[in-house]
This record gives C-alpha cells, structure tokens and sequence, in this order.
C-alpha cells in the first residue's frame, strides 16, 4: 500500500498542541473546507477523521464519512481523502495558530500550490489518431460536454429578465426555488468573479446583483474589485452590491467580520454602485438557515422579495 504523507514538524506540533481550533473563516459553500466534524473549526480532531476514513478506504472497508464530509475534507481536490488532507488540516492548524484572527484556508492552499476547489477542470485533449476510424460524412455532431455540476448557464426565464445574479452558493440555493437568472458557485470567492470578469462586463442594460463575499470576507479585496470595474459596464448597467447576509448557530462568529465587511462596502464604493443592506433587513426580520450558512427556501424568497421590494417596489 503506497502511503503519501506531507506531515511536517509544524503539523506534527500541531497535533501535540490545545484543541481549542482554529475557526475556519471565508469556507462557506455547502461544505467548510477542512471541516469534517461540522464544528466551526479547523483542528487535530478533522485530521483525525480524514485518517479514520483513509484507514477505512485503504484497507477495502466503506468510508464512515458523509458525502459532504468527504468534500470538506478532499482538501488537494484529487477526489479522495488520504494521509495528505490529514497533513495538510494539521499544517493549515499550524498555520492559523501563529497567525492572524483572518486566516483563510484558501489562502494556505494557494500557498502551498493547490487549486482552490470547485474551480473547473479544463478536458484533456483527445489526439486527433486516438485509434476511431473517421465519422460518417453525415454523422451528427458529438454532443458538447455538460457543464461542471457548481455551474449553471445564463437563462433568461425568470419574472424580471433584465436582473442577473452573480454569486456563490447561497445564490446557487436561491435558484433552487426561484427562477432567477445567474451565474453562480458553490464556494465562489472573489476568484469566481475574477475567473469571470470578461463575461460579466459584457452584460449590457441589465441590473446586475453581485452576491459574495461570505467564502473570503476581505473588504478590501473587493472595494479594489468592484472600484476598478469598466466604465462601460458600470455606465451601462445597474450594478447593485449586495451586502453579505448573516450566519447563525456554529457560524454566528463570523457576524461580527461580516458587519464590518458591510460597514466598508457601504462607504467605499463607487457612486455609480448601489448597497443594498439585506443584511439589516434579515436580522429586523429574522431568518432561518438550515445548518448556519445557507437558508431555508422561506428566508431566500424573503431575501428576492426585499431585493424587489428595494428595485421594483417603490416605482
């Protein structure tokens, strides 16, 4: 059995040190990367289990953990769980531990040379002799791969046509019972937006609602973001930001960053940028999720219904 293993003295430090965690801040998808145990934090006890379940995997036996657990844990993004997340929880531990109160699990894996997960795979090219004979002169055209699961393309079947969404997966969990037009993933940071950037700035006469920032809350990332983004699409279009909503139960400490990310969107951005504070609106109103992060289909209509409300309502 081939074993691989990055265990280095400061993840093995780690594991010796208090188990107090480390919280996982900017991880908000359906899963919180490195996570397994779903407690809010990033410690020796997820190490732990990514162990348990690479002990289960490797000896034939099925893995003890969730589908939604396996995720949180497959931190290399190489679909399995081994000895290497482990190593990687424990050095990410380490990490945080020395660092600042803001410190983001993407960020270490970038540091370390891992993509960030979610991010599309480019299909490998076929060689042009791969050993099939020629199509028939009229033989339909294969079809087009389908997209990756996190994606969904442009659809214009919503109420109001002229609104396009971009988000991560709260916008995603919005779609799933409202027919809104978006581009969203699950887990997007400000690199989803990025990574999209040509296409969203050829948007034209629309009013385009931007709904990130619970996977990295940098305020600062995003004023530069949004601050720098075209004339011509900000002239062309209205751009409404959309504050970061709350969290609740293990989750609710991230309500205070989450506050003060809101605070600087709402007196750094650009004139031709409009706030809107769904944020305020849901902690007058009240919300539910279903497991701290993500909402109840109740809550995600309230949330379009003030999005109408502030857009359509008072015309």
């Amino acid at each position: 059995m081939k074993m691989k293993t990055l265990m280095s003295i400061a993840a093995t430090a780690a594991l010796a040190a208090s188990s107090v965690g480390i919280t996982a801040f900017g991880e908000a998808g359906l899963y919180l990367i490195g996570d397994i145990n779903c407690d809010g934090i990033v410690d020796s006890a997820d190490a732990c289990s990514a162990l348990a379940a690479y002990a289960c995997t490797s000896s034939g036996k099925e893995s003890p953990l969730f589908t939604y657990q396996e995720s949180a844990a497959d931190l290399n993004g190489d679909s399995q769980v081994d000895a290497v997340d482990a190593s990687l929880i424990l050095s990410y531990y380490a990490w945080a531990s020395v660092s600042d109160e803001t410190a983001i699990m993407t960020d270490f894996l970038e540091k370390n040379g891992f993509k960030q997960k979610n991010e599309e795979e480019k299909p490998a090219e076929q060689p042009a002799d791969a050993g099939e004979g020629a199509p028939a002169e009229n033989a339909p055209a294969p079809a087009a791969p389908a997209p990756a699961a996190e994606y969904v393309p442009q659809r214009i079947d919503s109420e109001y046509e002229e609104w396009f969404w971009v988000g991560d997966s709260r916008t995603v969990g919005m779609a799933r019972s409202i027919a809104i037009d978006y581009l969203g993933k699950i887990g997007a940071t400000i690199n989803f937006f990025k990574n999209n950037a040509e296409s969203i700035y050829q948007i034209r006469d629309k009013t385009v609602i931007i709904n990130l920032g619970v996977n990295d809350i940098d305020s600062n990332a995003y004023l530069r973001l949004y601050n720098s983004m075209p004339d011509e699409f900000l002239d062309n279009n209205t751009v409404i930001v959309m504050s970061i909503n709350p969290c609740d139960g293990n989750y609710s400490n991230l309500n205070s960053r989450i506050d003060a990310f809101n605070n600087a969107m709402r007196d750094g951005l650009d004139s031709r940028i409009q706030f809107l504070d769904s944020c305020s609106y849901l902690k007058w109103y009240g919300f539910r999720t279903i497991d701290g992060l993500h909402y109840t289909d109740a809550t995600y209509a309230d949330i379009y219904n003030f999005v109408f409300d502030s857009l359509i309502g008072e015309e």
